[in-house]
């Protein structure tokens, strides 16, 4: 019988699209662990050093790097090959001193892009519970948890500093935003009108960009800004 369990490899030719790696260098390439992203929208670690930053020259210098604790993910150390990244991680390479940042492009296609150290992250708000000691909780985009306020909205950004939340950026009609997933990835506008969805209509917004206006998803986007 066929392996049906948790693959640690996955061919390439059936490789999300989103990912967008050569199909022919190889038989192989590394299947990210699930958990902070979904599948179309992450990318295992070591792919990002060898073939979007190009840091490395193969998985071995990957995994050896990876070992010596030498490659942090949003300032956290990370040792494993496999660890998922998606939009927003900044990836730190301790010895080359460089940071990459995971960032979209059309149709929500991953790509990595060479920036200075950043000062803050903005990530958008999914979540938001209570937890023991009536301490509010927010959910972040990333997979992460944090104290908040109960002022921050689901769908609201927040900006991090030394992992703390700094300022609150609201989802409303006026805000910048970027479309992070869908068809209209990598395009950025203004929120011209938010149609709150129903039991039958997901909620959807309008965003005005340049000269012309498309609308997308409520759930595609992230507020930057006003």
């Amino acid at each position: 019988m066929a392996s049906k369990g948790n693959n640690r490899h996955v061919k390439r030719l059936a490789s999300s699209r989103y990912i967008k790696v050569q199909r022919k260098t190889s038989k192989y390439v590394a299947k990210q662990h699930p958990g902070r992203y979904t599948y179309d929208t992450s990318i295992a670690l070591v792919t990002v050093l060898k073939e979007k930053a190009g840091v490395v020259a193969n998985t071995a210098e990957a995994e050896s790097a990876l070992k010596r604790g030498a490659v942090k993910v949003n300032s956290n150390v990370v040792k494993d090959p496999r660890y998922p990244v998606g939009f927003g991680d900044v990836i730190h390479i301790d010895h080359l001193d460089e940071n990459h940042r995971v960032d979209v492009e059309r149709k929500g296609a991953i790509k990595v892009e060479k920036v200075g150290a950043p000062a803050e992250r903005v990530l958008k708000v999914t979540g938001k519970y209570v937890s023991k000691g009536n301490k509010i909780m927010l959910r972040l985009y990333d997979g992460t948890t944090i104290g908040g306020s109960n002022d921050v909205k689901v769908n609201d950004s927040v900006a991090l500093r030394d992992r703390k939340v700094g300022s609150v950026v609201r989802m409303e009609k006026g805000a910048k935003c970027l479309v992070i997933t869908g068809a209209h990835a990598s395009e950025s506008g203004v929120i011209k009108d938010i149609k709150q969805g129903s039991a039958t209509r997901d909620a959807t917004v309008e965003i005005e960009s340049g000269s012309s206006t498309f609308e997308t998803l409520l759930d595609n986007i992230m507020v930057l800004g006003k």
